[in-house]
């Protein structure tokens, strides 16, 4: 476990599901409102980087992250395989798309 996965799990140790929710939509920008009844939506999320390690980096917070938050609002967080787009500017920045599904009620 990174230190930055270390201090959010101690940042949320104590609190309720709604001041959980709380932190994560203040700290991180994260927050749903599901409509009643259940549905499924995909999304991606795209990562740009200069060398693998910063992207592995970067997708394993996002995988934790984002898991964490299935559990705390009670959906189906489910990743697809990335796509990776290659090179797309001069100063060498590559970039890779994430998909990813979001259940709630099935």
């Amino acid at each position: 476990m990174t230190k930055k996965e270390e201090l959010l799990l101690k940042a949320l140790d104590g609190k309720t599901d709604e001041e959980k929710k709380e932190y994560l939509e203040k700290e991180y920008n994260l927050r749903w409102n599901f409509a009643e009844g259940p549905f499924k939506f995909w999304q991606a999320k795209l990562f740009t980087y200069c060398f693998q390690d910063e992207f592995e980096d970067e997708l394993n917070w996002f995988l934790f992250l984002y898991s964490l938050a299935a559990i705390i609002y009670g959906f189906c967080f489910e990743p697809e395989e990335p796509t990776f787009l290659g090179c797309t500017c001069p100063c060498g920045n590559k970039q890779t798309l994430v998909y990813y599904s979001i259940t709630y009620g099935d």
